[in-house]
């Protein structure tokens, strides 16, 4: 992966997951954006432990906020003159876990704000400063040379229903929109705009909310594979769908969820 790479909710989780792989892919400029700034140095550290070439850039960033993104994209640009690689990862998990009539219009708004407006301000950022580069990433595939490659993280509560995670399901719903419509919308700008659904994922949130005596193993074993996702798995998919082996996927919903979502 030979170009620079720009990751929101780098610092745990699936966002580090990626970082990680994307190194491991080659790519050896990363700009890795959280609101928490506390796990960028362990991450940033790590990365250059996987390659001592690596430049990473930190910046700390609310993604619902249009000037935070702002300044995020121009920091990158600043610093490596491009992005071709962004993952919009960052958002929060359904909290609290209520039916409609009992969710707060403050809770709705917050997870609308960061999960779907979050990834629609990236996004178009992201865009907007594609739009500006020359085509110069060329697949190995043959293909015509591209500007860019966005990966949208969603969930598979974008497509399918649950009780109690209303708000929640509809960003993840929405960011689904977002990700078909930019993609038809730029594909022949030589900008791709794919999704990721993770389903049931062991991040550092997950485990915390075990430690604190939340019970899965139930709903583990719905899994048709009858065990928790992985970040790293869940990353594996996302570079390959920004990278250049994917230069004909556009416009794609790839769900990672050990088939939770065929039962």
């Amino acid at each position: 992966m030979i170009g620079v790479a720009l990751i929101t909710g780098a610092a745990s989780g699936i966002g580090r997951a990626t970082a990680e792989t994307f190194v491991k892919e080659g790519c050896t400029k990363l700009v890795l954006a959280d609101i928490d700034e506390e796990g960028f140095q362990t991450v940033a550290d790590g990365l250059r432990a996987l390659n001592p070439d690596v430049q990473v850039v930190t910046v700390k960033v609310d993604v619902s906020s249009e000037t935070d993104v702002q300044h995020m994209v121009s920091t990158a640009v600043a610093k490596f003159g491009a992005i071709h690689y962004a993952v919009n990862n960052a958002g929060i998990s359904s909290k609290p876990r209520v039916k409609t009539h009992e969710l707060s219009t403050d809770a709705w708004d917050r997870v609308i704000a960061l999960n779907l407006r979050g990834v629609w301000l990236c996004e178009r950022a992201e865009i907007q400063q594609m739009l500006r580069q020359e085509t110069t990433l060329v697949p190995r595939t043959g293909a015509p040379p591209q500007r860019g490659s966005i990966v949208n993280v969603s969930s598979i509560f974008g497509v399918l229903s649950h009780p109690t995670v209303g708000g929640y399901a509809a960003a993840k719903a929405g960011v689904l929109g977002i990700s078909r419509t930019d993609a038809v919308a730029y594909g022949a700008e030589g900008i791709r705009v794919n999704s990721v659904l993770p389903g049931f994922i062991k991040t550092p949130l997950l485990e915390e909310s075990i430690r604190q005596g939340s019970n899965y193993d139930d709903l583990i074993q719905t899994v048709p594979v009858r065990r928790w996702g992985t970040p790293q798995e869940v990353s594996e998919v996302i570079a390959f769908l920004a990278g250049e082996k994917a230069s004909f996927i556009n416009g794609s919903e790839v769900l990672v969820d050990g088939g939770y979502s065929k039962i």
